[in-house]
């Protein structure tokens, strides 16, 4: 990666500090007002940097509210759809997605319809020749990339307007402006080209991920060495989950014995999952597809109760309790609801689960979430905690800080925990290694340590337990990226210097509006979309997955389009030009001057 040095620039004696006269600053607007040409415009050329599932579903958003004349996308592989996460090289058959067909939005055709149309070779290659009709089955990885590699051609192949892709392309840098951008890139031949476009979308995803991190073929190799038997996994979600069959797959064999899945080993090696609470994931449950609104906790009525202070997070909470021990009275006196906190809930829900023995509770797990599909008779409190994550999701950016850690700390475990269930099949796995005698699962707590050993293994240390082992992967889920790591350098130093101007810490990462721009803190940033996933986790915890990015992307289409078809779409603001030219400068390698937000004035 590049990086860029600045010169700061000190401002000429003779600029004006901002005026506090609205009659002078007025004068100075119409002194600086800016109209452009009565003309049919015909659309906006823009850039898209990124070609996975969040960039896919950005340039079908984009051509179907048809505001762009030119697109042109950035992709630093060869692979166009799937990007990493669902990368055929980086994830085997055996890696299975965390979401049913159902609930993935479409694209030019859904998952399913474009699934039965598959030859029977490629359906048998990926184990669903029997259930590709079936919306909620869950398939592997590696066939939803193959979908969105088939969906990303089709896109291109029908769009009305040119479509670019630059294959292998590294974005090397970003800058913004008031009305438009420029993307510095470099090619396979390694010279730098400088572009200049009306608008961005920044949809690179999670960037270059280790190889002994994936779920596939890679994960799968480190069980080949004779040598290697202990095997410690860190996390036990699906990612952990598919790590250990991975290895599993690669010394022995599962064999189905009508409802019965066993595993026989063909060489001896031996797993831990290691996490900080121990438990194992429930499986997926049986839900009505779209979910049914809850009476009293709604995006609605949750915008209403917020007053931009700490203590928002508990007028919510009273509000999703109060749904809870209406629709579910017997389950809420079980948990002691009406004595329940927002602090203290997620210890009440975890309660039953910690107290007992993780494989019991997951072969109990397994037995009920069976029963439900069979019946499509769910208990409701489980469907109301995964409708209302999606009511919190609607308010937790606009939370204060303080609410905001709350929030991490305790319910979004809960909702995470519910809405992660993974597939049947998954807990049929883990429960045929443990009953085999190849896997267990061990609570770390919160202080453990990790101390890499001069004979190459690692000891994993906490206060209760100790072990060695020859292989140590990461599977625990993605944190807040600090806004200091952001990829492209002068991007970065304005988001940094807007951060400063608005009080915010680098480590929270991003907290952008709704069509997912910072030009709130800064109107340089106005035609710079954010959907670099790890900087949004901090304000946006459920960002991650397929219908987030479908919901980003139709946030950025109705954006454009409403920006476009406003009285002010033509017309530069006068008032924004003036801020820019009041504001400090920096000069870049190549000459420009940058203004920045930040650097406030006392």
């Amino acid at each position: 990666m590049a990086h860029t040095t600045c010169t700061l620039v000190q401002e000429p004696p003779n600029c004006e500090q901002r005026s506090s006269n609205p009659s002078k600053r007025k004068a100075r607007i119409e002194a600086f007002r800016i109209h452009t040409k009565d003309r049919h415009d015909p659309g906006e050329r823009i850039a898209i940097v990124g070609a996975g599932a969040t960039g896919t579903y950005v340039l079908h958003a984009l051509l179907r509210s048809a505001v762009a004349r030119e697109i042109v996308m950035f992709e630093s592989s060869d692979a166009l759809g799937p990007g990493l996460a669902y990368a055929e090289h980086l994830n085997a058959p055996h890696a299975l997605s965390n979401i049913a067909g159902i609930e993935i939005p479409p694209l030019i055709e859904s998952l399913n319809a474009w699934a039965v149309r598959q030859p029977p070779d490629k359906l048998d290659a990926w184990g669903i020749r029997t259930c590709a009709s079936d919306d909620r089955a869950f398939f592997p990885r590696v066939a939803l990339g193959a979908w969105l590699a088939d969906q990303f051609a089709m896109i291109v192949a029908g769009s009305p307007v040119p479509v670019c892709v630059q294959r292998h392309a590294e974005v090397v840098d970003v800058v913004a402006m008031p009305k438009g951008c420029r993307v510095d890139w470099r090619g396979t031949n390694g010279r730098i080209v400088q572009d200049q476009f009306d608008r961005l979308i920044v949809a690179t995803g999670y960037g270059p991920i280790a190889a002994t991190t994936r779920t596939g073929e890679t994960t799968a190799a480190l069980g080949r060495p004779r040598q290697t038997e202990r095997f410690g996994v860190l996390g036990s979600s699906l990612s952990a989950i598919d790590m250990v069959t991975a290895i599993a797959t690669a010394r022995g064999t599962f064999v189905r014995h009508g409802d019965t899945l066993t595993y026989v080993a063909e060489r001896p090696w031996r797993a831990t999952l290691l996490s900080r609470n121990g438990l194992l994931p429930e499986a997926d449950y049986w839900f009505p597809h779209p979910l049914p609104s809850l009476e009293g906790f709604t995006p609605e009525t949750a915008a209403a109760v917020l007053r931009a202070e700490d203590g928002d997070l508990d007028r919510l909470f009273a509000q999703f309790v109060a749904v809870l021990r209406k629709g579910a009275p017997d389950w809420a006196a079980h948990f002691g609801l009406a004595e329940a906190t927002a602090d203290d809930f997620t210890d009440r829900y975890f309660a039953a689960r910690h107290s007992s023995n993780a494989w019991d509770y997951a072969r109990e797990n397994l037995a009920d979430v069976r029963h439900w599909h069979a019946h499509h008779d769910t208990p409701f409190w489980r469907i109301a905690i995964l409708k209302a994550h999606e009511v919190f999701a609607t308010v937790i950016p606009s939370l204060s800080g303080t609410d905001l850690a709350r929030f991490h700390r305790g319910l979004k475990r809960v909702f995470t925990d519910n809405y992660a269930a993974v597939p049947h099949l998954s807990i049929e796995r883990i429960l045929a290694l443990h009953d085999a005698g190849y896997l267990e699962a061990q609570a770390l707590g919160d202080a453990y340590d990790i101390a890499p050993q001069q004979d190459g293994t690692c000891l994993v240390l906490s206060p209760n337990w100790t072990g060695t082992f020859d292989e140590l992967l990461d599977a625990r889920g993605s944190q807040t990226a600090a806004l200091n790591h952001f990829p492209f350098p002068t991007l970065r130093l304005q988001l940094c210097a807007s951060a400063l101007e608005a009080d915010q810490a680098w480590s929270s990462g991003l907290n952008p509006a709704g069509d997912l721009t910072m030009r709130g803190q800064d109107s340089s940033l106005e035609r710079v979309h954010l959907c670099a996933l790890p900087f949004l986790l901090g304000s946006r915890p459920f960002v991650q997955g397929l219908v987030e990015c479908a919901a980003m992307a139709a946030a950025i289409g109705d954006a454009i389009q409403e920006a476009r078809c406003s009285t002010d779409a033509d017309q530069i603001s006068a008032a924004d030009l003036l801020d820019v030219l009041e504001r400090p400068s920096v000069i870049l390698p190549d000459g420009a001057v940058l203004s920045l937000a930040g650097l406030k004035r006392g």
